[in-house]
């Protein structure tokens, strides 16, 4: 893509950018508000490959951050001073996500991973904090680096202590309050 310069902003849909190192796999969840440079992908030549792939979950749409947007943002400063954090914003976003890839247990990491997501997309209901994304067992396995068995049964055991529910509709409900202590859970989890 040559004339563009920036890059793209994710402004519909959702995506996971699946990367891959030897025989290990990791997603990451992209949605509206992100800043995308999928042909800088260097993995094919950097010292140790990875691969990177792209699975659409919705349908996307994206604006062009081409260079005749430049030119126009570069009299908007708080236009720059979004874009930079809806950068850092992702960055900050992959932090939290190798902490929670790093959690022991299954169960614990798809909780974490749940209330996270409830961050940027939950909507409050009375029942709880609905996630509206319909997300399989085997996308959730790749965004927690898990098995999709694992995944399974650690969702059952969520579903079980009454923490977490699928509704009608695929989403996901999140119920009571965000935990303040993860280790609050039966030390009888899932393990990867």
């Amino acid at each position: 893509m040559p004339d563009v310069e920036l890059g793209l902003l994710v402004l519909d849909g959702l995506l996971i950018r699946d990367v891959t190192v030897a025989e290990a796999r990791c997603g990451e969840l992209i949605g509206p508000g992100t800043i995308l440079r999928p042909w800088d992908e260097t993995g094919q030549d950097a010292p140790m490959r990875h691969d990177v792939d792209w699975q659409v979950i919705e349908p996307m749409r994206f604006a062009v951050l081409d260079q005749h947007f430049l030119r126009v943002v570069a009299h908007w400063p708080p236009l720059i001073t979004a874009l930079v954090a809806r950068a850092n914003e992702r960055a900050q976003d992959l932090a939290v996500m190798v902490s929670i890839h790093s959690l022991k247990r299954v169960d614990v990491r798809l909780l974490a991973f749940f209330w996270h997501l409830a961050d940027r997309y939950g909507k409050v209901t009375s029942d709880g904090v609905l996630v509206p994304l319909a997300l399989t067992h085997r996308q959730l396995a790749l965004l927690v680096g898990a098995q999709r068995p694992s995944v399974t049964s650690a969702l059952g055991t969520l579903t079980e202590r009454e923490l977490l529910r699928r509704d009608d509709d695929g989403h996901w409900l999140l119920t009571g309050d965000p935990p303040e202590d993860l280790s609050v859970l039966a030390p009888n989890g899932v393990a990867a």
